[in-house]
């Protein structure tokens, strides 16, 4: 690997090739993260709210699992994409997911946790309660909003969660740990 300190056109063509795919790795987490949101735009008509919002999964593993890929500040430009993409009010999701990545990850640091699947236990409040503080938001700031859709919402989200949570254990397992390895 490059010698710190060392000027970028000195290094040797692997070494530059790695410093640069270093540095584009760090774009990867917020752009899966917003693919998750965009998820949510995709042309689906049941009577009530049942598309999971995978966004938020992945928001909350990432500040579960590995809090350094995606750091809170990310949470704001990542909820501004979310506020345009599913129509809330301009600020809500900026406002609440930087919020929800601090509660996640101080629930982290002040806890042990025995196994990955007791994560779902652990999703259950901190799901429903972003919902909750969502709609209590977007009532707040705009016009008046019905909780169920919130909520509903939260219910497919969390049934969802232990496939997206297998998921993305694994692909951190296997690419990501091999690459920082």
């Amino acid at each position: 690997m490059a010698r710190e300190g060392r000027p970028f056109n000195t290094l040797s063509t692997g070494e530059q090739l790695a410093v640069v795919l270093a540095g584009t790795l760090g774009i990867i987490p917020p752009l899966i993260v917003a693919i998750g949101f965009l998820i949510l735009t995709v042309p689906f008509f049941p009577p009530i709210a049942l598309m999971p919002n995978m966004g938020l999964v992945l928001v909350f593993l990432f500040a579960l699992y590995r809090p350094r890929q995606l750091p809170v500040w990310m949470g704001v430009p990542l909820g501004l994409w979310a506020d345009v993409l599913l129509g809330m009010p301009f600020g809500a999701n900026g406002f609440a997911l930087p919020l929800f990545m601090l509660a996640v990850q101080w629930f982290d640091t002040h806890t042990r946790r025995m196994h990955w699947s007791m994560d779902w236990l652990v999703a259950v409040p901190f799901l429903l309660g972003y919902k909750s503080f969502l709609w209590l938001i977007c009532v707040t700031i705009g016009p008046s909003a019905p909780l169920v859709p919130f909520l509903s919402q939260g219910l497919a989200t969390l049934a969802v969660f232990p496939l997206v949570a297998f998921l993305f254990v694994s692909i951190q397992r296997r690419f990501v740990d091999r690459i920082s390895a």
